[in-house]
């Protein structure tokens, strides 16, 4: 692994009170001497001038981190300075004049891994920390940073190779004709305990992959229905162009919304309705594909029309199933804000005046929160699943080869699943697999 000092902002873009710059390398000390103002001593912070030939970028407080004992594992050093670009830029350009060069995505991370600070799900799970999309989401990330699901993979692992150097005794030693019988009982007992504790691991991390995806509504209707109106009311801005005009909005836009301590992803799209224009057809098109790719539907319907079978045709036509029929305009239709118990829900709303625009906060609010036991949760990925996955296989067919006590496969199958299983921790990684979990990071993390 190459060992040259690197440097990154680790604070996000923009003009702010401080930003962070981050180093990392062998010896620190002694590469940044030439620009600071003062000697630095381990873990204390210190105020110290940042000086090109003697011209002062920022005065800053810098905090030292002797190796082993910082985030990589090497040295590091933590620049707090003013949270201006004009200043973080001139000292990053000033660290490389000194031989410290700029960081890849993930690469301070990457470091703490190849020098055994974190393991391969601790890794990921940092990643999924920074973007975790709500409360729930925090906990899984922070059950799995603690060492919680590692412990858990660890214990299966432990487990199998137990087992494993069982069949290899009695493989090796079977000269007593009574010891293979009672020896296979236990083993047979052993793959019985690891299956149960491997399918529990599995369910737990399918539901830790949900909180790993931020969730997604459509918003869907005919034109002039609302949509755009209602996604301006959300966000509290007008991001949408609304007009009185049939068609305004020609395609699809995302937006995040920011709701109590969630986040997800609100789609605005184009009217869907029976057209001859090639321009109307596109935005229909991209609507249709909005519609597939999301959670949930929040279907509008002019509540002067009510729902009309062209719209019930509309949601059969686009495949349209988990949704809320959302009715607008009860100021005109002079109805009061309700959310009904049917199925799908309908809630009446007047988004011009703002009555019951709270009920639509309120069931996108629950929607995704059905299952709030984050405890035991850990934020897994597609990757930890199929590695499970994997392993539960080949012990299934450890578990067929020891019933056909056909001991050498039963031996090698134990083998193929410890291995699919250890992966998950990061033993014996692929460098394309290192590749799309660290570049997926950002800079300066």
């Amino acid at each position: 692994m190459k060992t040259q000092a690197i440097c990154a902002i680790a604070t996000p873009p923009g003009s702010s009170a401080l930003g962070i710059i981050r180093i990392s390398g062998k010896n620190l000390k002694n590469l940044t001497k030439q620009i600071f103002s003062k000697d630095l001593q381990s873990r204390k912070a210190t105020l110290v001038g940042i000086l090109d030939n003697k011209s002062l970028l920022d005065n800053c407080i810098s905090i030292f981190y002797e190796s082993p004992k910082s985030y990589t594992g090497e040295d590091m050093i933590e620049i707090i300075c003013h949270g201006n670009q004009v200043i973080m830029n001139s000292i990053l350009s000033l660290l490389n004049k000194i031989g410290v060069r700029l960081a890849k995505p993930g690469e301070f991370t990457e470091r703490a891994f190849f020098n055994d600070k974190v393991d391969l799900i601790q890794a990921e799970a940092i990643s999924d920390l920074i973007s975790a999309s709500d409360s729930r989401a925090v906990k899984a990330a922070h059950n799995s940073l603690s060492g919680k699901f590692a412990d858990e993979i660890k214990t299966i692992c432990d487990k199998i190779l137990a087992t494993r150097a069982e069949v290899e005794s009695v493989i090796n030693f079977p000269e007593d004709d009574d010891v293979p019988e009672l020896s296979l009982g236990n083993i047979k007992k052993s793959l019985s305990n690891i299956l149960t504790d491997i399918d529990g691991l599995i369910k737990k991390s399918k539901k830790g992959r949900t909180l790993n995806n931020r969730p997604t509504y459509a918003v869907v209707g005919k034109p002039n229905s609302g949509k755009s109106s209602l996604i301006n009311f959300l966000l509290r801005e007008d991001a949408s162009i609304v007009t009185s005009k049939t068609g305004t909005t020609r395609d699809s836009i995302c937006y995040q919304l920011s709701i109590d301590d969630s986040i997800i992803n609100i789609i605005d799209t184009a009217g869907i309705h029976e057209t001859n224009d090639e321009v109307e057809k596109e935005g229909i098109a991209r609507s249709a594909l909005s519609i597939t790719k999301s959670d949930r539907v929040l279907y509008l319907v002019d509540d002067n029309q009510g729902l009309t079978q062209e719209d019930k045709n509309l949601i059969e036509k686009y495949d349209i199933k988990d949704y809320f029929l959302v009715f607008n305009k009860i100021d005109i239709t002079k109805k009061e804000p309700q959310i009904t118990t049917t199925k799908p829900q309908e809630v009446y709303v007047s988004v011009k005046t703002g009555q019951g625009m709270n009920l639509v906060e309120d069931i996108i609010k629950t929607a995704f929160k059905s299952d709030n036991s984050s405890e035991n949760i850990y934020l897994a990925r597609s990757r930890h699943i199929e590695c499970l996955q994997n392993g539960q296989k080949h012990l299934l067919d450890s578990d067929k080869a020891a019933n056909e006590k056909s001991l050498d496969f039963l031996a090698e199958e134990l083998r193929l699943s410890h291995m699919a299983i250890s992966s998950i921790l990061g033993q014996n990684p692929t460098e394309e697999l290192l590749t799309e979990i660290f570049t997926s990071f950002c800079i300066g993390k």
